[in-house]
Order: C-alpha cells, then sequence, then structure tokens
C-alpha cells in the first residue's frame, strides 16, 4: 500500500512538474504576444493614416494612403505647453527634415523654397489617441460651449490632419528651418507649400487702406477696398495682367468668438527665483515663448473647470516650468524653471501633474 502510494505520489509530481512547465511555456508565449501587440499599436499610432511611400486609394474602404515627407524636431517633447495656433509663439523654431526614401535628392525638392518668407506645413497628428471623434466639441475659446468639429481647429477630427502657416528662416540641404512652430517634436509631415498672399490672403490688407469692420449679429466681416494688384496665375505672366480680386478676396467672415473670445488672455508673471535662472541663460527666446503660452491658457476646459486654482507644470526644450493659476485674478505666476536632466524618459500625459490648491 504504501508502496503504491508512494508511486502514486510520484507520478502526480511528474504531473505537476510537467503542468508547471508548460504554464511556464504558456506564459512566456503570453509575454512574446503581448510585446507583438504592443509593437503593433505603437505602429498604428505612428502611421494612423496608413502612411506609405506608395500612395493609392480605395474607394471600398473610404481611406486613402499617404506619404510622410519627412519629421520635424522641437522644443516641444509632449503635447502639454504646445502653442494651440501657429504664429502665436514666434520665436518658437523648428526644423523639418524631408526624408530621402521620397526622393533620391531631397536638396532637389527644395530648391526655390527660399524664394518665400512663409509656407503652409500639412502634419499629421500622430499623438492624438481619440478612438471616438465627436460631432460637437470644446474649443478653448469658447469657454466650454459647444460647437461643430468641422467649423473649429480642433485636432480630434475624422482624419487628424493639421495645417499651420509658418515663416521660413533657411533652406539648408534636406531640411527647412522655420519660426512659430506650434508641433510636437517627431510630427510627421505630409506636405508643404510656398504661402503666396495673392492666392491664399481673403484680403490683401495694407497700411495705407481702410478696413471696416460690422457686425452682422453672429458674425463679424472685414472689407477691404478691391484691389487689382494681383500676381498672374503660373504660364499666364504679362506686363499688364489686371483682375479685379472676387467678392471671396475682399470679404472675410469670422464668428464673433473668434475676435471676441469668451475667455480673456492671462498676465504672466515670474518670481524672483524664476527670473534670476532666466537670467543666466544665454538665449532670450524661452521667456517669449512662455509667455506665449501661458497667456492664452494652455489648460483645456476640462481641466480648468475641474482645478479651478491649480500648479501646472509642462516641458520646453530642455526646460521644465512650474507655475500657478490664479484664476479669480486671471494671472499665472511662473515660480519656478529648470533644466531637465534626460528628454527620453519624460511621459507624454496631457491634463496630468494638475493639483487644485483650494
Amino acid at each position: 500500500m504504501a508502496s503504491a502510494y508512494s508511486s502514486e505520489t510520484v507520478d502526480d509530481i511528474t504531473d505537476i512538474t510537467e503542468s508547471l512547465k508548460q504554464l511556464s511555456v504558456a506564459r512566456a508565449q503570453i509575454n512574446s504576444l503581448r510585446k507583438q501587440n504592443e509593437s503593433l499599436k505603437k505602429q498604428l499610432n505612428e502611421k494612423d493614416l496608413t502612411a506609405s511611400n506608395e500612395p493609392s486609394t480605395s474607394s471600398s474602404s473610404g481611406k486613402i494612403e499617404l506619404s510622410i515627407i519627412g519629421t520635424i524636431k522641437t522644443k516641444f517633447k509632449e503635447r502639454r505647453g504646445v502653442p494651440r495656433q501657429p504664429g502665436l509663439c514666434p520665436l518658437a523654431q523648428a526644423c523639418l527634415t524631408i526624408s530621402n526614401s521620397i526622393f533620391t535628392n531631397p536638396n532637389h525638392a527644395l530648391e526655390g523654397l527660399s524664394d518665400f518668407s512663409h509656407m503652409w506645413v500639412l502634419f499629421h497628428f500622430h499623438k492624438n489617441e481619440t478612438t471616438h471623434v465627436h460631432a460637437k466639441v470644446s474649443p478653448p475659446r469658447l469657454n466650454g460651449l459647444r460647437t461643430g468639429v468641422l467649423g473649429t481647429r480642433s485636432p480630434h477630427r475624422p482624419s487628424p490632419i493639421g495645417l499651420s502657416l509658418v515663416q521660413i528662416d533657411k533652406v539648408e540641404g534636406n531640411s527647412v528651418y522655420f519660426s512659430g512652430v506650434d508641433m510636437i517634436d517627431g510630427t510627421p509631415v505630409l506636405d508643404i507649400k510656398p504661402y503666396i498672399p495673392h492666392y491664399d490672403a481673403p484680403a490683401s490688407l495694407r497700411s495705407d487702406q481702410h478696413v471696416s469692420l460690422f457686425d452682422n449679429g453672429s458674425h463679424q466681416i472685414l472689407l477691404d477696398p478691391l484691389t487689382t494688384d494681383r500676381e498672374a496665375p503660373d504660364g499666364e505672366e504679362t506686363d499688364t495682367y489686371d483682375m479685379p480680386l472676387s467678392p471671396l478676396h475682399t470679404r472675410v467672415r469670422v464668428p464673433l468668438w473668434i475676435t471676441e473670445p469668451l475667455m480673456q488672455q492671462l498676465t504672466v508673471e515670474f518670481s524672483p527665483r524664476a527670473r534670476e535662472f532666466l537670467d543666466t541663460l544665454d538665449t532670450n527666446d524661452i521667456e517669449a515663448t512662455i509667455v506665449s503660452i501661458l497667456k492664452e491658457d494652455p489648460r483645456s476646459v476640462y481641466v480648468r473647470e475641474r482645478y479651478s486654482n491649480q500648479f501646472y507644470t509642462f516641458l520646453i526644450g530642455g526646460y521644465h516650468v512650474s507655475c500657478k493659476f490664479d484664476d479669480n485674478k486671471h494671472t499665472i505666476s511662473v515660480y519656478r524653471i529648470s533644466y531637465v536632466d534626460n528628454m527620453e524618459n519624460v511621459p507624454d500625459q496631457e491634463g496630468a501633474q494638475c493639483l487644485s490648491i483650494d
């Protein structure tokens, strides 16, 4: 009996050992699948537009494939603190490098671009992790009110594509350096086009012209006198090209919340400690950039309503900026600016590190 019991015990131990081995193999396979899944998720997030080097269309799926022509390098390593619109931080600079996977000689593709002062940048909101697109959104200037997403510049769109007008600083090799950036570091670019005011500007406003403004109740309309000073279309250049602008080019209509936002700009103040740090820097653009970002209140409506007065931190370049909002006085105090040791390990968590002080 004892012998039989011992034999059964040995068999049980053997079975348990085999089960443990199988469990170990299963765990290893699960971990491998998890890693593959994470890798696929990362690839999908980076190429949400199914961008490839061979553009094509698919009418049955309602999707298109676009090529990424290059990536942008900026001081903004995370979404927090990135200017909401181009030109809000005119001193904020960036560099677009054209990929040689698109052009054998990418510098050839940039030939002639330096003759222009500005360009349009068409890019992908690659950090937009929204899985459901809402028909109505709450832009910051509406202060919580909702309007149609296609009537705003919200990044949370059916096709997460951004469009920015920036100033060209210089063109070197296969890179374009520009100012007025409102993009995060690593942003993939789909296309760039030179800005031509004769075609792109709805109204040619000059300092010697009188511009009238009237309100029709829900919109404000800019009226500009007709001008015949317009460049001829490509291939139709003549010495006497003379064509008045169409009504589209002489009248610009915008909703009232664009010209008269429901929230006012904030007053930005620096503590003696922060001022002392700024005085030690060799560059003077950091202070101007911080002011440009903070005076427009970079907080989302949700964060602003949930935390009335709060501490707020964000990164710009290699600097960590800490500040405190006073929503009653409409001020924000920058109380500390410090260096960031390792930018690679900084998480990109919009809305994090907002602490209520009430």
